[in-house]
């Protein structure tokens, strides 16, 4: 384990990664129990304007899931030469800006594997009106931590 990534990177990277492991299980469990077409695709004042195979829900968990993969593998097994960090660390603070870039990275970790759970539910379980204000939801906080490790990651290298 890197010395910079402390218990709370490994947590939120655990949750985050059975999260999106549960949305895939969740997902082909529905495929093979709910019978019925579900809504696919909704037109801009949010009603549906086709129906489609259960299968469909499967999409974005299949996406999802690697993409998270490929975040803990950055994290873990890439080099630091290819991380792109918000600052160029002072030699003094370079254990902090690894730390907190590591937390980004982390928290987008969690944030998606929760938001593919939920994206699943909610699409198999036909509450697609949840899935407009999940995604901005999610859109939010990803740029809000964005924002906040970059601000701090700027006052640490001082």
């Amino acid at each position: 384990m890197r010395p910079f990534l402390t218990i709370f990177h490994l947590i939120q990277e655990i949750i985050g990664v059975i999260c999106s492991v549960a949305s895939v299980v969740i997902a082909i469990v529905m495929t093979f129990t709910i019978k019925e077409q579900i809504p696919v695709h909704f037109d801009f004042a949010g009603n549906v304007d086709r129906y489609g195979s259960i299968g469909a829900v499967l999409i974005m968990p299949l996406i999802l899931l690697p993409t998270i993969l490929i975040m803990v593998a950055a994290t873990h097994l890439f080099p630091l030469s290819l991380w792109s960090l918000p600052v160029k660390p002072k030699p003094s603070k370079e254990a902090l800006i690894y730390r907190d870039s590591a937390y980004l990275v982390t928290l987008y970790t969690l944030q998606t594997g929760v938001y593919s759970l939920l994206y699943t539910c909610f699409y198999g379980f036909k509450k697609t009106f949840l899935l407009g204000p999940l995604s901005f939801a999610l859109c939010v906080t990803m740029l809000l931590t964005a924002v906040v490790i970059f601000v701090k990651c700027i006052v640490e290298n001082r």
